[in-house]
């Protein structure tokens, strides 16, 4: 709410849709159930070939004023989908909607009664297979710029953002996942928060476009890997910094990140880019030293510093972050 109490925040709702008409329904029915008034609804859809846009329509003629529907003249991807649906919000806030989620109806309250000043508000969610109550697979992403730095654990159906801080990201790199790049804006801005409560339940299926592009990970790698990230993490790594994409994401940062106001991670995105073993190990000992910042589940003791140290080599096998580049 505003200062004053009286006037709701305006909150733009942007989904983006491709072939998603079997749980498209679901979710459209979860958005209008919130108990926040919405400003918009806006749905960018990327040539689909099924019944989606006609359901689109649909709700469109029931809900006159509030959905806005645009239909692209070519397939974008999902990137470039999301980020030009993204620049059409109007509201204050935009929420970000994948097409076959589920939302819990104070989902949009809860995310601007938390965002305050930040740029960015995401929450924990559930990702069992089916929405069958009660849910128990329940994912709380963490919140460190150090462990951003090697994983994209801000998932963009979870975000609230403001709509002025998407807008004044100039510079956008189609081969680098979208909520990844909002993301290390927001670390790099005015900071992001999150709600420690899950807030929907992300559905992954087979058909499901985000989760064939978002399995990130074990790229040429065993699917339960226990001694091959000590061994293969070197080569692995090198692999990744041949990736033009990578080169960028890391160039950017390294020259963008505020070194006194975000020491660590400034140099941790320098290290990344520089193949002498001597910058491997000092990356190593960074990590090393702040394992609790880095390392998913925070091992105390010496076993969280030991994996801390491994942690660049652990990150970087199977790490296909960057598989988006042709």
């Amino acid at each position: 709410m505003n200062d004053d109490n009286s006037t709701p925040l305006t909150v733009s709702v942007v989904m983006c849709t491709y072939n998603g008409e079997q749980f498209l329904r679901e979710q459209m029915d979860s958005i209008l159930a919130q108990d926040y008034p919405l400003h918009e609804i806006i749905v960018q859809d990327d040539r689909s070939t099924d019944d989606t846009w006609d359901i689109l329509q649909t709700y469109a003629k029931a809900h006159p004023g509030l959905f806005k529907l645009f239909r692209n003249d070519e397939q974008l991807g999902f990137n470039r989908n999301f980020h030009t649906a993204l620049l059409r919000a109007t509201g204050q806030y935009v929420a970000i909607s994948d097409q076959d989620d589920i939302w819990f109806p104070q989902k949009i309250s809860k995310q601007v009664a938390a965002i305050g000043n930040a740029d960015l508000c995401f929450s924990d969610y559930y990702t069992d297979l089916h929405y069958t109550l009660p849910l128990h697979n329940y994912v709380s992403p963490r919140t460190d710029f150090e462990h951003m730095l090697f994983y994209d654990c801000t998932p963009g159906h979870s975000m609230l953002l403001r709509t002025d801080f998407v807008k004044g990201i100039k510079l956008w790199n189609y081969d680098i996942y979208y909520d990844w790049w909002l993301s290390m804006h927001a670390q790099m801005g005015h900071g992001l928060v999150k709600v420690d409560e899950a807030l929907n339940w992300h559905r992954h299926y087979d058909g499901s476009a985000t989760t064939h592009v978002y399995r990130k990970g074990f790229y040429e790698a065993v699917p339960h890997p226990t001694w091959q990230p000590y061994a293969w993490g070197t080569l692995h790594r090198l692999h990744l910094q041949r990736k033009r994409n990578y080169r960028f994401f890391y160039t950017y940062l390294a020259q963008h990140i505020d070194r006194r106001k975000h020491p660590v991670p400034a140099r941790i995105a320098r290290l990344m880019l520089r193949r002498c073993p001597f910058a491997v190990l000092e990356l190593c000992l960074i990590c090393a030293k702040y394992y609790n910042r880095i390392y998913p589940g925070r091992p105390r003791g010496l076993k969280g510093r030991i994996r801390g140290f491994f942690y660049p080599l652990i990150s970087a096998y199977g790490n296909d972050l960057f598989k988006l580049e042709k």
